[in-house]
């Protein structure tokens, strides 16, 4: 009799312990297979990040142009700057004429009340070779040799859009990785949670357009999880093979980004491990699979470093930016520069939310503000997480996020002066609410029935400032942002369409980011559905 009541007593607290926040590998029961849940986390980030790249006009990304150059100039052979080819602001290149003369393109940025039906048609039959200058003569040609595949063989516009979508789709492994790896920690509900809500609309929008700087956060983000599902499950590391492979490989690819990559892969190394304590550490330094990926990461490190020794040596120009995105500052020290980017910490959230376009159009106040409400809200509750040491974490990682950058401006305020930009920022913000999650674990999961109404509220919330700032972006470029409200315009004299029409891809928009809610509040709540149709009841009437 002891015996069996044992055993009730285990089953019944493992019960428990499932629904108070337990290690399940699973974000649905559905979906029980690593590779389904890969698959399906990975199509979510790539119809998502599709619809934005479809639904933003051609150029619209910032410094589109130059990036999309260097692409189907590195996949013409054309991978370093040679003496002769670099003058005034970049690399001249010969490319096909349609993308050597994309600059008639931007005609609508830095102008909210223009619409993108300025841009002149972009010819499909024009591929004689012309000269295109690029900015980005300099960058690592990785990136570029995958995203100018398309130019090789299609044409105009469609060549590319689908220009775009490989950037998307390049972006999507490492967004898809980094949450598989979130679902590898123990207790992982708090961690995907936060890191959900860092999903905001201008990462969304950052991973839809020709720019290197998609790859960079999504691949600083998978670096980021997968060491923390490593150090997590540091006593059966041959549970975590897969998050092992995801870091060697985020590593890897970052460091044959852009040269400031390698400076957010460390914040997130030295940002994981002081979550952790010193022997998970030691023990994950010391295994010997580990030790094999690391062999091979740093392989990839050599590649990225002798690439940067290699671009140093370029002509002069080679890497100038155009004018408007360098803004000289003669006369103004480092420390001055590094105190000024401490001032402006704040003046860059907004664009951690949705400044998008070339920083010229904001999403609605409303969808700031809500996003707003939960940065502070997460930061406070993960400043105060016990034990202390998980504090003291999350105090360094936001902490980071000021003094790096403006380090970074500090140094090159000499060459560049001021440039830098809130999106450059976006890796170090991701891991910072993901570490917040981290730092929240200790507190358990809130399943309680009040809890859940707050959940859906919320849910419902979120879901309605994506499509919102989704829906405003498309206003912009279809009849532009003026004084007077042109919602009704919008409906009834569109200026510009973007493909399939705003009105088709805001449903889609809408439906693709229901569905996912839906999945995921299923996960938070086993049991439990963000939306239920309403069942209709038929009342019969008695017979006198």
């Amino acid at each position: 009799m002891d015996t069996v009541k044992n055993k009730i007593s285990k089953r019944s607290s493992m019960s428990d312990t499932s629904r108070s926040g337990s290690p399940k590998i699973s974000i649905d029961k559905t979906v029980n297979s690593p590779k389904r849940l890969f698959m399906s986390l990975f199509l979510a980030f790539a119809v998502l990040g599709g619809i934005w790249s479809v639904a933003t006009p051609l150029m619209a990304y910032p410094d589109e142009p130059s990036h999309t150059i260097r692409a189907a100039a590195v996949v013409r052979g054309q991978v370093t700057p040679q003496e002769g080819q670099s003058f005034g602001n970049g690399v001249h290149v010969l490319v096909p004429s349609y993308i050597a003369n994309l600059e008639g393109q931007r005609c609508f940025v830095f102008f909210a009340d223009r619409t993108a039906d300025c841009a002149p048609v972009i010819p499909g039959q024009d591929t004689f070779d012309a000269i295109g200058v690029t900015s980005a003569g300099a960058y690592n040609p990785m990136y570029y040799a995958v995203v100018g595949l398309p130019s090789l063989v299609m044409s105009g516009a469609p060549a590319l859009y689908a220009m775009r979508i490989v950037s998307v789709l390049f972006s999507a492994v490492f967004f898809a990785a980094a949450f598989m790896s979130l679902n590898r920690l123990r207790k992982a509900k708090w961690p995907l949670v936060t890191a959900t809500i860092a999903v905001t609309p201008m990462v969304l929008f950052l991973s839809s357009g020709i720019n290197p700087n998609s790859l960079e956060i999504s691949a600083t983000l998978a670096a980021f999880c997968a060491f923390l599902a490593v150090l997590d499950r540091s006593g059966d590391l041959r549970s975590v093979v897969a998050p092992i492979a995801t870091v060697v490989l985020s590593t890897a690819v970052l460091a044959n980004t852009r040269s400031v990559s390698l400076v957010w892969l460390l914040c997130a190394v030295v940002g994981a491990c002081l979550f952790f304590r010193w022997e998970s550490t030691k023990r994950v330094l010391s295994n010997r699979l580990v030790l094999i990926g690391m062999g091979i990461a740093a392989a990839g490190v050599v590649l990225g470093l002798l690439w940067m020794v290699l671009a140093s040596r370029a002509p002069a120009s080679s890497g100038s930016a155009p004018e408007g995105i360098v803004n000289p500052a003669p006369g103004v020290a480092p420390y001055q520069a590094f105190v000024t980017m401490l001032d402006r910490t704040f003046d860059f959230i907004p664009q951690y939310i949705g400044i998008v376009g070339w920083l010229d159009t904001a999403v609605p106040q409303g969808v700031m503000a809500f996003w707003s409400m939960l940065f502070i809200a997460l930061l406070l509750l993960s400043l105060l997480a016990r034990p202390r040491k998980l504090a003291i974490s999350m105090a360094v990682a936001l902490v980071a996020v000021a003094v790096v950058p403006a380090l970074l401006q500090a140094m090159l305020i000499t060459t560049v002066g001021f440039f830098w930009q809130g999106r450059y920022t976006m890796p170090l913000v991701l891991t910072l609410f993901v570490a917040a999650g981290l730092a929240l674990r200790t507190r358990g999961f809130p399943t309680g029935r009040r809890r859940r109404s707050v959940a859906r509220a919320l849910f419902w919330a979120a879901l309605a400032a994506h499509v919102i700032g989704f829906l405003y972006v498309l206003r912009r470029y279809v009849v532009g942002i003026i004084d007077i409200s042109t919602w009704q315009t919008m409906i009834s004299h569109p200026s510009w369409q973007p493909p399939l029409g705003w009105f088709v891809l805001t449903l889609i928009y809408a439906v693709v980011m229901l569905f996912v809610a839906q999945r995921f509040y299923a996960f938070l709540f086993p049991g439990h559905k963000l939306f239920v149709a309403p069942a209709i009841r038929l009342k019969r009437k008695e017979l006198v």
